[in-house]
Parts: C-alpha cells; structure tokens; sequence
C-alpha cells in the first residue's frame, strides 16, 4: 500500500528537470517535421538552386574580336562575353539568398576607332563579380496552379534580386586593387551594386528535382575603373581636363552596366 501511494506522488522539480531537454527536442523534431514542403525541390522546406549561364554585357563602345566585328545592332555599341554560375538557397522556393561567380572577358575585343578623327577608344579590361543577393520570388506567395503543376513551376521562376557585389577590373600589368592603391581608397573601387529579373521556363515538371531555362536581365552599379594610364577604361571617361597619369589615379564615380544571359537552374 505505502509503495502504490509513492508512485501517486507528483515528480520532484528535479525530475521534471531532466526530462525537459528531452522534451524541448521532442517538439523541435514535431515542428520540423510538420513543415510544410517546398513546391519544388526535394529537401523538404528548403529549396536550393544551382545555376549556370552565358551571355554578354552591353558597352557603348564599338568593338573587333579576332579581327570581326561583334557589335550591337545599328553598328553602336559591343556585346562583351560573359559567364557564370550561382546557388540559390531559398525558403520553400520563395525568399532566400544566392551567391554568384560571374566573369566578364574585355581584353579579347579590340575597341574600334569612331568618326570623325577615327580614334579609338579606351580598352576594355576584364572583370570578375561575387555578388551576394537578396533572392526573391513574388509570384510564388500567390499559389499559381496546382502543386508540382506547370503554372506553379513558372511562377517560382519569376525572380528579382538585389545586393552588393565584390568586384574585380583587371588587365595582364593592371588591377583595380592597384588603381584603388593609386586614388587613395581600394575598398571605394571594389564593391558595386547587382540585380537581376528572371524568368524560367520548366523543363523537368513531373519530379521534385526540377531542370528550368532560365533567362536573365542583369543590372550592375559598379565603380569606374582606369588602368594603364587611362589606356584600359571600365567605362568610358569623357573628362578630357586630366593628363592620362592624373586620369589613372582620379576616383571617376560609377557607371551602369547591363548584362543580358541564358542558361540553366537545377532545383534540388
């Protein structure tokens, strides 16, 4: 009788202590797996995309590549060959972060000379991006279609992104980081702004995994870069008050540029 009257007894403060952890983890693992899935994707509420493309950014400039000229309709302008890849790590398909890798190649085009005196610009260098962007997908919150259908794929695929980006302008003797060196502030001539609009089209709808087309407008904000004595130029300087020496250790503000790409995004 004095045994079953024990076991009637409530748990000692201490007891209900040491079962709490043990408890706390029991509703995490609950919560956790009451989460909702993502519309695409295989890893349950998190969407990770990795992607890969080429293009071409817009300069103003007219351009020669191996002796062809690869420029923009209406003769104006040169299409300066880009590519690269990115991760998007997204929330149930819709709101995340990405990372990107992107190159543009200026050093194989040769900028033309122009009316009316026929000399031609400044080079164009080489250039290297990291952007880390805000990933987000607007159309996915209104629940197009029906789950793993067509229409919902489409509407993950309508993308807008925005953040800073690390960049690199450099020739085979010249850098940015030695022209920031020159102007007096490196970390003023490193970093720029990047966007983007995309749109997918689904290749792959019947899995979890998804293979999409992708197609991208890139937007960039980035420093002017000068190198070799105003020789190579990011973007053309119309200041014609400075010396080329002077030119190649002024800080020349920022430019825009506009990339135009196509490529491929793997949803695991």
């Amino acid at each position: 009788m004095d045994d079953a009257r024990k076991n009637l007894r409530p748990r000692s403060r201490s007891q209900l202590g040491s079962s709490g952890p043990l408890l706390l983890v029991s509703l995490i693992a609950l919560f956790l797996s009451s989460q909702a899935r993502a519309d695409h994707g295989s890893l349950g509420a998190l969407t990770i995309g990795i992607g890969a493309g080429m293009g071409f950014q817009v300069d103003e400039r007219a351009c020669d590549t191996a002796g062809t000229a690869r420029t923009l309709a209406g003769g104006k302008g040169c299409a300066l060959f880009l590519g690269g890849v990115d991760g998007s790590f997204l929330w149930r398909g819709r709101v995340g972060a990405s990372i990107g890798l992107w190159s543009v190649s200026g050093q194989s085009a040769v900028a033309q000379g122009g009316p009316p005196n026929g000399q031609a610009p400044a080079a164009f260098p080489d250039r290297v991006s990291v952007p880390v962007l805000l990933d987000l997908r607007p159309l996915s919150f209104t629940g197009m279609g029906e789950p793993g259908s067509f229409l919902r794929r489409v509407s993950h695929g309508v993308r807008l992104a925005l953040g800073p980006s690390f960049e690199i302008v450099r020739t085979s003797s010249d850098s940015s980081f030695d022209y920031g060196n020159r102007s007096g502030s490196v970390a003023g001539v490193l970093f720029g702004l990047h966007g983007s609009l995309d749109g997918e089209l689904p290749l792959l709808v019947s899995q979890p995994s998804a293979l999409s087309l992708r197609v991208s407008l890139r937007f960039l904000h980035v420093p002017v870069v000068v190198l070799n004595d105003g020789a190579v130029q990011s973007a053309p300087v119309s200041r014609s008050d400075l010396t080329p020496n002077m030119l190649a250790m002024t800080p020349q503000g920022y430019a825009s540029h506009f990339q135009f790409v196509l490529g491929f995004v793997y949803y695991l």
